[in-house]
């Protein structure tokens, strides 16, 4: 019960310390009306519901970020960036691939996102291998599910055939067909004497 106690508080104060982005049309509903979702520095909303987010008011940020949302079915892709400390001199930033969630928000709901403990490099680029994240509030729990990111380090076979153009052939073809039969002979006479 204490636990729960405390997560309610964290939710609260989380909810009412950032600044808060509406994404959504219209007049904006009472706070008790939306559903929140409490975007960390490191973490960046990239679409809802298929479309693009502007990245704008996500970028050059020092606070968390209130997304609000009407009530409803919504799907939420998500991803990590962050620039990690390695030594006085070298610096990584470590992302992870696109983390898609999908459900039922309802009025008045929070969400705050859960991951494993963050705290160190090495573990930074464990969770960006294999991330566990989940959206949390005191009603649900949503699991997201994690769409690996390319290496750019690795070569890309392409797999589709080109067909290659040869846009001389064309033209011998054209003109062959325009010949007589006289000039057919006559060319490859030309043919067999060029080889």
């Amino acid at each position: 019960m204490r636990l729960l106690l405390i997560l309610s508080v964290l939710v609260l104060q989380a909810c009412s310390t950032a600044s808060n982005v509406r994404l959504y049309q219209g007049p904006a509903l009472p706070n008790e009306m939306e559903t929140t979702l409490v975007l960390p520095l490191n973490f960046e909303l990239l679409s809802l519901d298929g479309q693009d987010i502007a990245q704008f008011e996500q970028t050059f940020r020092n606070h968390a970020l209130n997304i609000k949302l009407t009530p409803g079915f919504h799907t939420l892709v998500l991803q990590y960036s962050d620039i990690w400390e390695i030594d006085n001199e070298n610096h990584d930033k470590l992302t992870t691939g696109q983390l898609t969630f999908t459900g039922s928000f309802k009025e008045g709901e929070c969400f705050l996102i859960q991951t494993p403990p963050l705290n160190t490099y090495a573990q930074a680029q464990a969770f960006t291998q294999s991330p566990s994240v989940n959206l949390v509030s005191d009603q649900q729990t949503l699991a997201g599910s994690h769409i690996a990111k390319a290496d750019p380090l690795t070569f890309k076979k392409d797999e589709t055939t080109q067909e290659i153009s040869y846009p001389h052939l064309r033209q011998l073809k054209f003109w062959w067909q325009q010949a007589s039969s006289y000039e057919k002979q006559q060319f490859e006479q030309w043919i067999k004497s060029a080889e």
